[in-house]
């Protein structure tokens, strides 16, 4: 983007804003990542379709054996969540096998979830192939979750309203070639 709009600037904004009512009063100008509760005339567009892994430090305990359901439960984990939510799909995947896991801590991010990985016993969760140089540089290592887990759906949202606007349309497809571009 900046080779081609050098004076474009891209604000990142908390989870809390995001949605119908951002995007309507037009403090937002695009939605990106898993889409919910937007109001029915947003405009969507599907980006790409991933998993989640787990994420801990290379040396952690977890990586001694197989890492089965209930050694994943067994670990002390990272929740991520603006919002400060606790629970999501996980512990509902682990309540369906009689199992529950500890969140000892709850982040606004993945990135601020992955600092604290490195240097505890606390296992995060991230997007599958994302930031890989990344991981490794943090000292980090991802596994499969062993719980059966949809994909997740990845997307953006914008207003209609910005729909013919030439460039927030270039801006658009320019956020999908990042996202579709692998790293």
């Amino acid at each position: 983007m900046h080779a081609e709009a050098p004076h474009v600037d891209v604000v990142f904004l908390p989870e809390a804003i995001e949605g119908g009512p951002g995007l309507r009063q037009g403090s937002v100008d695009v939605e990106l990542g898993v889409l919910g509760h937007l109001d029915p005339e947003v405009h969507t567009r599907q980006l790409t379709r991933t998993t989640l892994v787990g994420v801990a430090r290379r040396g952690h305990p977890l990586f001694d054996g197989h890492i089965d359901a209930r050694r994943f439960a067994a670990a002390d984990h990272i929740g991520i969540s603006r919002l400060g939510k606790r629970l999501g799909p996980i512990d509902s995947a682990l309540a369906e096998r009689g199992l529950r896991r500890r969140t000892a801590v709850v982040v606004p991010s993945h990135t601020s979830a992955m600092l604290l990985a490195r240097a505890t016993d606390l296992v995060a969760l991230t997007l599958a192939e994302w930031l890989p140089d990344t991981i490794a540089a943090l000292g980090l290592r991802t596994f499969p979750i062993p719980l059966d887990l949809g994909p997740l759906d990845l997307g953006m949202a914008w207003h209609p309203r910005n729909s013919a606007d030439p460039g927030h349309r270039w801006f658009r497809d320019h956020l999908a070639s990042a996202v579709l571009t692998p790293s």
